[in-house]
């Protein structure tokens, strides 16, 4: 089930939370708390659909923001920088 973005936004999350929140959706965070390249914790910026993620990429390249999708079985990847959709 996904939750409204806007309920969330600028609230504290953790992982687990957002990803039980936002299934098969990109999200943004700020101020995380990491362990290693995971997000543990952090608050909640933006919830991202796969056809909208490239463009908001662009957008906020500069800002201090990190994004990460909840779940890895999706039918795109990113590679190199670029959002490519798989071809299996």
């Amino acid at each position: 089930m996904t939750a409204n973005k806007n309920l969330y936004i600028g609230k504290h999350l953790t992982w687990d939370e957002a990803v039980d929140m936002f299934p098969d959706l990109w999200v943004v965070f700020k101020d995380c708390k990491m362990s290693g390249i995971d997000i543990e914790e952090g608050i909640l910026v933006d919830v991202i659909a796969d056809q909208d993620i490239k463009n908001y990429m662009k957008q906020h390249f500069n800002e201090d923001i990190v994004i990460d999708r909840t779940t890895e079985d999706c039918n795109v990847g990113y590679i190199h920088g670029e959002i490519k959709e798989k071809t299996i």
